[in-house]
């Protein structure tokens, strides 16, 4: 077992919209306990903060929650990112949408809504967070209503999933001018695909000469 902690500064942000990014703070999908990046409410911090969700006065005033809050919006923001893996998924292999995951997505975005506030911009509305009074909850707003923007407007047919068996199970935009994005990263699971078949080829050969290899 890796017992080392997986650290969200190293995290990359490899979705290509914000909803996908935080679905990606595991190592790999299905997760164990080794894939997790977000241990606890600092490090759900952390990574908002990286994403560019807050600045850092609004970090400050969420970091302040107490232990017992801090532990149930930890708890809350890891059932949100199963819902939007759930749904999310399912885009990708254009399957329905669950169903109990649109469930507790719509709740996050419910409980959040007080602190959504209309501006006027010119002679346009523009929707903004008021976070200066936010309870710890408040944290997995930007998040949720990204989600929702996504699941709304799209470019949902643009939705991937980094395959298995050497794929990790990690979502993303497909932004190729093709639309042939295969993997969440060729440096990552593209070069361990490439691996195995590398091995394998290797292995049939070997076969095809009578020659058993040791070591593969």
């Amino acid at each position: 077992m890796n017992t080392a902690k997986r650290h969200v500064a190293s995290l990359k942000r490899l979705g290509g919209h914000p909803a996908l990014d935080f679905v990606n703070t595991v190592h790999a999908w299905p997760p164990d306990r080794d894939d997790e990046y977000l241990h606890d409410y600092a490090a759900l911090l952390g990574w908002l903060g990286q994403a560019g969700l807050f600045d850092e006065a609004t970090l400050d005033r969420l970091a302040a929650a107490s232990p017992a809050a801090a532990g149930q919006v930890h708890a809350r923001a890891l059932r949100l990112r199963a819902a939007l893996h759930a749904l999310f998924a399912a885009v990708a292999r254009r399957a329905p949408l669950p169903q109990p995951a649109l469930d507790e997505l719509a709740a996050v975005l419910q409980e959040t809504l007080a602190w959504r506030r209309l501006t006027a911009a010119g002679d346009r509305l523009r929707s903004e967070w008021e976070l200066s009074e936010a309870a710890p909850l408040a944290a997995l707003g930007p998040i949720a209503w990204a989600a929702l923007e996504l699941l709304e407007h799209g470019p949902l047919g643009r939705v991937r999933e980094c395959p298995p068996p050497d794929g990790c199970g990690w979502l993303f935009l497909d932004a190729s001018r093709n639309r042939t994005r295969h993997w969440c990263s060729m440096q990552g699971c593209g070069n361990t695909a490439k691996a195995r078949r590398f091995r394998e080829r290797r292995r049939a050969t070997a076969r095809a000469a009578g020659r058993p290899r040791t070591g593969d």
